[in-house]
């Protein structure tokens, strides 16, 4: 019982130790924008700006292959196993 106390601090000590790298981070970024240097203020000022665009727009939409998409590739492979097997024999 002593150990999974132990073990249970020891885990809460790490999600905090965990937290505050976030928040340094976070932190680190923010100073990055507020940056005096143009050339390291304009580089996160446009990772930023890029990173809610990415957010705000529909980048989780994924479709499905079609055959379609497929048929090409396919055929040059069926042309390839042909010429392979037509040499072969």
């Amino acid at each position: 019982m002593v150990i999974a106390i132990g073990k249970e601090k020891g885990l809460e000590s790490m999600i905090a130790k965990e937290g505050e790298a976030i928040l340094n981070k976070e932190n680190q970024f923010r100073q990055n924008i507020n940056s005096e240097d143009p050339f390291i203020k304009n580089l996160y000022s446009d990772l930023n700006e890029r990173i809610n665009a990415y957010e705000q727009e529909d980048a989780v939409k994924i479709e499905k292959m079609k055959w379609s998409d497929a048929t090409g590739s396919i055929f040059f492979m069926i042309l390839i196993i042909a010429y392979l097997i037509y040499s072969l024999v």
